[in-house]
């Protein structure tokens, strides 16, 4: 007998599968968004674009679905300008576009922008939301006067600066700052430079490519830490990509559940399906590096991860398992996320162990069939567009236990696998993103893991690392390249 939360409605979880279509913006388009249904679209998993962007097709797009308010020039000048409660973004103003995230553009295309009330396009596919981002971000770009342009004029120049957040940490010596471009999903450009007296770094004579994508790297004590994704511009103007590093700690008591998310699901009799989503907190300046520590309530079986495996970021403990990821400073910037079953009879209690303080609890059911007792109920609510039985419950200190009381429908009521993914996208769909494209990591970005052990292998020889150093640097590699995989595998 099959039961459980699989890997496939985990997958249809991270991919952030939305039931919503396009708001086509009518002739009264303020009016029309303000008076829309309240079901939100679900935000899709960020990810870069399969191919370099399609400037010609993006252009397409752009005339059809947004020269309307952005104008078509891009400078907010559109015929619905006039009419809309917010004034449409300057897409083409060379100031905006530099200081604008091209993240930020594509997600304003797919899942829209509810606080200046704009629609997402959801009709769109992930190669056409990028086409027209790329061509989006053609518009800032400025015609030269001459015929002949300056040569200088066409290459962009990356800046920055290293700075330690961690309080009374200096500033390490001799520290190689990495240079990534990316079109699509396509290593194009990888330079490295050494860290100056100032703390700065220069990266000079990079091609100007519409949509490429740069970002930066640098690795200490252990972990690799990367900037904020960018698009550079022509012109010379240079864009900063700076990054701040911490010093680690393994003091746990730093660490707290800022939010943890049940899904409960009853997909087959004597069986109940458990999905949890954990939203950290790490209130220090510092990584932590101890174990998340995790119980299960007794008799769970079934244990899956949305990402990594055991043996590689998780490691079994008697009472559950621990999280080995380093832990980066900072609220709801790391999450967890896993889903295991549990024998249900016709009442059953719900026990589970606190290891690490929790500031608030919600509870997710169908709202025919599964009952909750123990918690606040927060009544019927819309979430992901699905109708969901919401409860809550207050702050959990450290070794205090989730408590509460689950009854079984007297016929099977199985909670709809549309229904799980729109719940559980709206709370971790942009969570995920940020995993990606943010935060301390323990390995180097969008690396082949084989090249890079042999890499250091090969420095090791040559007597450019200490063992130490060696040792240090290989295991984190070692243990992502051993996730990775396991979870091909999986």
């Amino acid at each position: 007998m099959k039961c459980g939360l699989g890997p496939a409605i985990l997958a249809l979880l991270i991919s952030g599968c939305s039931l919503a279509g396009d708001v086509t913006p009518p002739p009264a388009l303020a009016t029309a968004q303000m008076a829309a249904p309240a079901d939100a679209p679900t935000p899709a998993l960020l990810i870069p674009p399969a191919t370099q962007p399609d400037i010609v097709a993006g252009a397409i797009i752009y005339a059809d679905k947004c020269a309307a308010c952005h104008g078509s020039e891009g400078l907010g000048d559109g015929e619905l300008a006039d009419g809309l409660a917010f004034a449409p973004a300057p897409l083409g103003d060379p100031e905006f576009a530099r200081k604008s995230d091209p993240l930020d553009w594509y997600r304003a295309v797919t899942i829209g922008n509810l606080d200046r009330l704009m629609p997402g396009f959801k009709s769109l596919s992930d190669q056409q939301r990028w086409d027209v981002v790329g061509y989006a971000l053609s518009l800032s770009e400025q015609p030269e006067e001459s015929e002949v342009p300056e040569p200088d004029l066409q290459l962009g120049i990356v800046t920055g600066r290293i700075s330690n957040g961690s309080a009374g940490a200096t500033m390490p010596a001799d520290l190689e700052i990495s240079l990534f471009g990316y079109d699509g999903d396509q290593e194009v450009v990888k330079e490295t430079t050494t860290l100056g007296a100032d703390s700065k770094f220069t990266f000079e004579h990079l091609e100007v490519v519409p949509g490429r994508l740069f970002f930066t790297t640098v690795y200490h004590d252990g972990l690799t830490y990367r900037s904020e994704v960018t698009h550079v511009g022509s012109g010379g103007s240079a864009v900063e990509l700076p990054i701040t590093i911490y010093e680690t700690s393994n003091d746990s008591s730093a660490l707290r559940v800022e939010r943890l998310h049940l899904i409960l699901d009853f997909p087959e009799e004597d069986i109940l399906s458990v999905l949890e989503l954990w939203v950290l907190a790490n209130d220090s300046d510092r990584v932590l590096t101890t174990p998340l520590q995790i119980a299960l309530p007794d008799g769970a079986s079934n244990l899956t991860f949305e990402n990594g495996s055991i043996g590689g970021r998780f490691e079994i403990t008697d009472d559950g398992f621990v999280d080995l990821e380093p832990i980066p400073p900072g609220s709801g910037i790391d999450h967890l996320v896993f889903g295991f079953s549990l024998p249900i009879s016709r009442t059953t209690q719900f026990d589970q162990l606190m290891r690490h303080p929790v500031d608030a609890v919600a509870v997710l059911i169908p709202p025919e069939g599964l009952r909750v007792t123990g918690l606040v109920d927060r009544g019927v609510q819309e979430v992901g567009g699905q109708r969901m039985q919401s409860f809550a419950q207050g702050r959990l200190a450290a070794q205090e236990r989730l408590s509460f009381e689950v009854s079984a429908p007297s016929t099977l009521s199985s909670l709809p696998v549309t229904t799980i993914v729109g719940a559980g996208a709206l709370v971790i769909a942009v969570v995920v993103a940020a995993r990606f494209w943010v935060g301390a990591r323990r390995s180097p970005l969008d690396e082949d893991w084989v090249v890079a052990i042999a890499r250091l292998d090969d420095e090791y020889e040559a007597g450019e690392l200490s063992e130490e150093d060696w040792r240090r640097q290989r295991e984190p590699l070692k243990r992502q390249a051993l996730d990775r995989m396991r979870g091909s595998d999986d």
